[in-house]
């Protein structure tokens, strides 16, 4: 699964600044206004070796956003998205998936919830259609990245039948936030388990709710201290899951549900002259007896306005290593088609603003077994990233 926030690339491309660790929240006492929001990202991609086969292809996102603050601490917003439904790690055969705006062909509403913070949005109650990794299992120095996973864990993307409620399959969704003071703030969302009809998956919005489908609950407490922000989440679904190997229904109260944790730390670990090297580690984990991967990693490093000294402008780099369960490698060398132990990206990108409303990244990826599939080649992969922000003057 993957995902991109419009609202930050485009906030880049007019000139804003790279990642803020410790970005302030807004007011929910502003007076009532609203927000149109237009852009297009275009991803061109060469697999120059290894992988499922070499080749090419332009995968391509519209997206329209609207965002509206009603006043008292009321606000909402409506998103969607247009892709035109290439795909690239069909050809590296991957399982990250490299570009985090490939999805297939469809329009659809990514977003469109209402939330009420009487005071701050620190504290509130937010209800609707709703992208989890919006909020939670969020890295601001893994999202400088292109490649899923340093978006949200491969561990979370995989779970569930189709997924959780991420893009590009959403979910109705109930969320809660407190922050108890300056550093200590907790989150939980109820949100539906199948946020996808296997049936229609072009849909544009699928809201239906059905019992035996259950809901995945997420909980997250944050720290943020003067140096380092520090992430523990724990994922739980309600609906029984077969267990991998033996394909039987595993229910019952005292009997493991679909679950996983993960945390993460981030923070500044530099500085060349007010140009700031921020540092993320990421760990997560999900029940191997359900789900194929059953741990992953990941670190990146950021360089903030790294050559150009642009505003907007930055360098990164990162891996992310994710490791194969033994109930699923099992049930794997059963069928014939045995899996590798692991599978483990590294990435280069480096964002430049080249105009107000104009943004390239050039990028390339190096996939070890990719697929986790015994005897694929390593592939090479190399793109180049387009955004443009089409928002009316």
């Amino acid at each position: 699964m993957s995902r991109i926030s419009m609202a930050a690339a485009l906030m880049s491309a007019v000139g804003g600044t790279a990642p803020e660790i410790w970005a302030s929240d807004r007011s929910g006492d502003t007076a009532p206004s609203w927000q149109v929001s237009l852009g297009y990202t275009a991803d061109v991609w060469r697999n120059v070796d290894g992988g499922a086969r070499e080749g090419d292809t332009v995968i391509g996102q519209a997206e329209f956003a609207v965002d509206i603050e009603a006043g008292g601490g009321l606000r909402s917003r409506v998103h969607v998205i247009h892709n035109n439904g290439k795909s690239f790690s069909e050809i590296v055969g991957d399982s990250f998936v490299v570009s985090n705006i490939e999805a297939d062909r469809a329009t659809r509403l990514l977003e469109a919830w209402v939330e009420y913070a009487p005071s701050t949005d620190q504290r509130g109650l937010k209800f609707g259609v709703y992208d989890l990794n919006s909020e939670f299992d969020v890295s601001e120095v893994g999202g400088a990245l292109i490649n899923s996973t340093f978006g949200i864990g491969v561990d979370v993307a995989q779970s569930g039948v189709a997924g959780p409620s991420i893009f590009p399959y959403m979910g109705l969704a109930l969320r809660g936030r407190w922050r108890f003071d300056d550093r200590w703030m907790a989150q939980g969302v109820m949100i539906d388990a199948v946020p996808v009809d296997p049936d229609s998956p072009r849909r544009f919005t699928s809201l239906k709710i059905d019992s035996d489908e259950g809901a995945l609950w997420v909980g997250e407490l944050e720290r943020r201290g003067d140096r380092w922000r520090t992430v523990i989440g724990h994922w739980r679904y309600t609906a029984n899951f077969e267990d991998l190997e033996s394909g039987v229904s595993v229910s019952g109260r005292r009997l493991p549900r679909n679950s996983g944790t993960y945390g993460l730390i981030e923070g500044p670990v530099g500085q060349v002259g007010d140009r700031r090297v921020l540092a993320m580690l990421r760990l997560g984990a999900a029940q191997p007896r359900f789900n194929a991967i059953g741990s992953t990693a990941q670190a990146a490093l950021l360089f903030e306005r790294a050559w150009l000294q642009r505003d907007g402008e930055h360098f990164a780099i990162g891996i992310a290593h994710a490791r194969n369960g033994r109930p699923a490698r099992r049930l794997s060398e059963s069928l014939g088609e045995p899996l590798t132990g692991s599978e483990t990206v590294i990435e280069m990108t480096w964002r430049i603003p080249l105009a107000e409303r104009l943004v390239i990244q050039p990028d390339v990826q190096y996939i070890r077994n990719p697929g986790s599939i015994a005897g694929a080649r390593t592939a090479f992969a190399a793109g180049l990233r387009i955004e443009l922000d089409l928002t009316p003057p």
